[in-house]
């Protein structure tokens, strides 16, 4: 590939280093709304960003539990559409929540794990240097922080659920031994050891064990109007069935009779004996079996839209529409609880958080909803769709705004863009945490197309749409700056950059698509993606320059096509030593950079930051720019919290640059580099949020009224911030 230096000497400096005197600058004036949750934490609410089981109470309460929240809510209590409580005590020091909770009418008892964090922590609190103890633990319903200890609890000797932990399983740290099924009578408590393929029956209130029996990896537990006992087996190997017992283990004739291509996922039982079974496999149905005289289950009718979200209108969401079942949950007064993650029950051995939680519940007899609640977005930030405001796109969500609803009411749902069925290739899946994340939407020829970074903006992943696949968007490319690890895609090379166009149209990343990178391999290495708004693909490499992939056009699958040897290199400019973003407006050929120099040099510490400067330069591409300015940005390493950039986002007339660790949003004049001032989150947010920390997390686009819309990822309490601000 022939290199082509556009920059070096032929720029034309008009500015020097302009210092910002102690970041003095003041706060704007602008409303905090957020969007992908249903609360946005004024409240001191939020709903989990994950739910991998869930149980109901006898008073309607939903109790959830989950292995991660960012916050802290891996178990949590709902009622009504409300979140009424947080256990707490699942979340650091060790501790993480589970796979499994179940409830009587005293207790709550939920799977969590209890670590060492790399034999950090010791003590009798602890497992032994280099083991994980895996098991139960157990709280009063009145006061789900409040543990309930017994004879042969552990752990939390320094908070409120001293002794309330039950070590099922001791295993080497990295060994996923995880229960993976609860359920309770008012005296007797049976769990799943899918690790050990036993199920566990133990006493209710003095957690002493009863009996055992051996179950093929064993998974969820339902309890039937007979006593007798349902079970998901086959966890471990992915073959699963529904076996039956009684409650003194004795196996019972037959296995529950599920369709073709079902993956059970949870099992619950109605007031009246009716067995539902949730399937997470293509149909996304809630499968019903109701009893013959002889007391043996028939297949009924299914509950809800088959094929789920994907019918139809595939990833539009709606009433009976689901997506990635983890839980199902039957109360007394006949309400159903449907708890999905858009991906379904995390694998063994996965540390994965689904793609966005959804709790809704529903009249059974009526199927009328009762409510439902959000919690959609993680390690995901947004963009606007330029062809207007209203239209917001994250990883895998669609949202559209209303901007003349109240503060955190002007978001609606409307689309779930992955779609694991259909393109089961799609590159998200075989990417670190197999989640879409930082998202970039352009306009070529008027059709949208998404481009999406992962975490470390290390692959661009390229989508088209079709209307006939609704929501979906298909993929379309991948530009990688290394090898994936692992054996996907086939036909990857062994080192350097390499590039796939799906010429085929399938979705299918062929070996045959795949193009290597000619040159040497300098660029390779932790570069940040831009895509300019008529579709040519930048690349700020650390230490290489700029390269720019322009736009080929689009193929006959409406492909966007990019070539390495087409591309054009830029030298790296004045005063840059290392660059981190790039921000590049094609319409007025103005390039943005932020990075490091030789007086605030680049170290590992930093290695997602976005720099200490920023920087713009006037026609960009003309052969001889002209730098307008350089400015400093807020930058102190020894401060607590450290202040330091990591997101840069132009609009209409002004940058802006979200502070990594101290919720700071700063305002640039982008004619001038001036500090104009800064954004915080406000009280309808608590007044906090958590760490930027993925390469682009933050975008802004300007309103025809004149107000400039800023939306920046939240990971700690599941959403994305919206500042709105009118200069």
């Amino acid at each position: 590939m022939k290199l082509l230096s556009r920059l070096g000497a032929a720029i034309i400096f008009c500015h020097c280093l302009l210092p910002l005197t102690g970041y003095a600058q003041s706060q704007l004036t602008y409303t905090t709304s957020w969007i992908g949750n249903s609360f946005g934490f004024g409240d001191g609410k939020w709903m989990q960003q994950d739910i991998q089981a869930i149980a109901a109470g006898a008073d309607g309460t939903v109790f959830t539990n989950a292995p991660w929240d960012e916050s802290g809510s891996e178990i949590a209590a709902y009622r009504g559409g409300d979140k009424i409580a947080v256990a707490g005590f699942t979340h650091g020091w060790g501790a993480a929540g589970g796979d499994a909770v179940a409830v009587n009418h005293t207790y709550l008892y939920a799977a969590m794990s209890i670590g060492n964090e790399n034999n950090k922590l010791v003590g009798a609190d602890y497992p032994p240097a280099g083991q994980t103890w895996f098991g139960i633990t157990r709280r009063t319903l009145a006061n789900l922080s409040a543990g309930v200890p017994f004879s042969a609890g552990v752990g939390n000797s320094a908070n409120a659920t001293k002794n309330s932990f039950l070590p099922v399983d001791t295993v080497t740290t990295g060994t996923d031994a995880a229960i993976r099924g609860l359920a309770a009578t008012d005296s007797e408590l049976y769990l799943s050891d899918t690790y050990a393929n036993r199920i566990v029956v133990l006493n209710a209130n003095t957690m002493q064990p009863l009996r055992l029996w051996s179950v093929s990896s064993p998974g969820r537990i339902a309890i039937d109007t007979d006593s007798t006992l349902w079970v998901i087996s086959g966890i471990s190997s992915g073959t699963l069935t529904i076996l039956h017992f009684n409650a003194d283990g004795t196996a019972l004739a037959g296995v529950l009779p599920l369709p073709a291509g079902a993956v059970p996922t949870d099992i619950a039982v109605t007031p009246a004996g009716q067995i539902l079974v949730a399937d997470n496999g293509p149909s996304q149905q809630i499968l019903v079996f109701n009893k013959d005289a002889s007391g043996q289950p028939r297949a009924a009718s299914p509950l809800g839209t088959r094929n789920g979200i994907f019918h139809a209108l595939k990833g539009v969401p709606g009433n009976w529409r689901f997506n990635g079942m983890t839980g199902i949950a039957l109360d007394p007064a006949g309400n159903l609880y449907v708890a999905q993650n858009g991906e379904g029950p995390r694998p063994v051995g996965s540390a994965s958080v689904g793609q966005g939680a959804v709790l809704e519940s529903y009249v059974f007899s009526s199927h009328a909803l009762n409510w439902r609640l959000y919690g959609l977005t993680f390690v995901d930030s947004a963009a606007f769709d330029p062809a207007t405001p209203a239209s917001v796109y994250t990883g895998s969500k669609r949202f559209t705004l209303d901007y003349n609803q109240p503060v955190g009411r002007e978001w609606s749902y409307a689309g779930f863009t992955l779609n694991r069925f259909d393109y089961p290739d799609d590159p998200t899946f075989h990417q670190p945490r197999g989640v879409r994340g930082e998202p970039m939407v352009r306009r070529i020829d008027g059709r949208p197309y998404l481009y999406t970074l992962d975490p470390g903006a290390h692959y661009l992943n390229v989508y088209r749409f079709d209307a006939a696949r609704g929501e979906t968007a298909i993929p379309s490319g991948l530009l990688a700056q290394n090898p994936l690890p692992g054996t996907w895609p086939s036909g990857q090379p062994g080192y350097g950059e390499w590039l796939w166009r799906d010429v085929n149209g399938n979705g299918v990343v062929d070996a045959s698509e795949i193009s290597s990178n000619p040159s040497t391999g300098s660029t390779v290495g932790n570069g940040f993606w831009w895509v300019d708004a008529p579709g040519n693909v930048w690349l700020a490499t650390p230490l290489s320059g700029i390269r720019e992939m322009p736009l080929q056009g689009l193929d006959r699958a409406g492909n966007p096509i990019y070539t390495y040897a087409s591309s054009r290199m830029f030298a790296m400019p004045q005063p840059f030593t290392r660059l981190a973003r790039l921000v590049y407006i094609a319409e007025s050929d103005t390039m943005y950079l932020s990075g490091f120099t030789s007086a605030v040099p680049w170290d590992a510490t930093h290695w997602k930051e976005a720099g200490p400067v920023l920087a713009r330069y006037d026609n960009w591409s003309s052969g001889a720019p002209t730098q307008q300015y350089a400015v400093s940005l807020p930058w102190n390493t020894q401060s607590n919290p450290q202040t330091t950039t990591v997101g840069v986002a132009v609009a209409g007339d002004y940058v802006f640059v979200a502070e990594l660790y101290t919720a700071k949003v700063d305002v640039y004049d982008a004619r001038t580099g001036q500090p104009v001032g800064y954004m915080t989150p406000g009280a309808s947010v608590g007044n906090t949020s958590g760490w930027v920390d993925v390469y682009l997390g933050i975008s802004a686009a300007k309103r025809d009224n004149g107000e400039y819309a800023i939306l920046v990822e939240d990971d700690a309490r599941a959403k994305i911030l919206m500042y709105r601000w009118t200069p």
